[in-house]
């Protein structure tokens, strides 16, 4: 009988730590640091995430993040403005934690094809707002390469929190969005093929 209870308990032991390995390979693995960005002597986040999803998926990724620009609490609103010879034009509105509180950015994005996202703040209330989002597969994952200066106008060691957060937050809203079935994703898949 007590071979019998440690082969059970064995048992529910193994199939917890699969139950457990196979949640965690399911989830988004995103490493987020702080480099010194070479243009300036402003420092940029840089983050790469894994997302664990299927051959194409990568496409539903690029899509999400087109779809949905407003992926993040912080993010109230997104309104294209314009084009450009280059990519489009979008003002978007803020609504940072406090002491910051709201902000406005007109940014200029450009894609490249499903492979990239470059945008910078052509005007706004933000010191500085530019950055690259690029899209691959690695090891059968999508692979995102996220690097921007953000700058609100606070010293760069108290909104490293807040910028980490915010960026680890986006992603994971991306990811989530991108396994979600959704019409709105779905158009932008559908205009981005050819």
């Amino acid at each position: 009988m007590k071979h019998l209870s440690r082969l059970l308990l064995l048992v529910a032991l193994a199939a917890g730590l699969a139950g457990t390995m196979s949640s965690a390979l399911a989830e988004p693995d995103i490493e987020i640091s702080f480099e010194r960005d070479g243009t300036s002597a402003q420092r940029l986040i840089h983050a790469e995430a894994l997302f664990p999803l299927q051959g194409t998926d990568i496409h539903r990724v690029f899509a999400a993040i087109t779809a949905y620009p407003e992926l993040h609490d912080w993010i109230r609103a997104t309104r294209r403005v314009g084009k450009t010879p280059y990519g489009e034009q979008f003002l978007i509105d803020f609504e940072f934690p406090w002491p910051v509180g709201k902000q406005w950015s007109r940014v200029e994005v450009r894609r490249h094809g499903d492979s990239a996202i470059e945008w910078h703040q052509v005007e706004g209330s933000l010191k500085a707002n530019r950055g690259r989002i690029a899209f691959s597969t690695r090891n059968g994952a999508a692979h995102i390469d996220y690097r921007a200066v953000i700058d609100v106008g606070f010293p760069d060691a108290f909104t490293r929190p807040y910028k980490k957060r915010f960026v680890s937050e986006f992603l994971g809203a991306v990811y989530h969005e991108a396994r979600t079935p959704s019409a709105t994703t779905d158009i932008a898949l559908a205009r981005a093929q050819p």
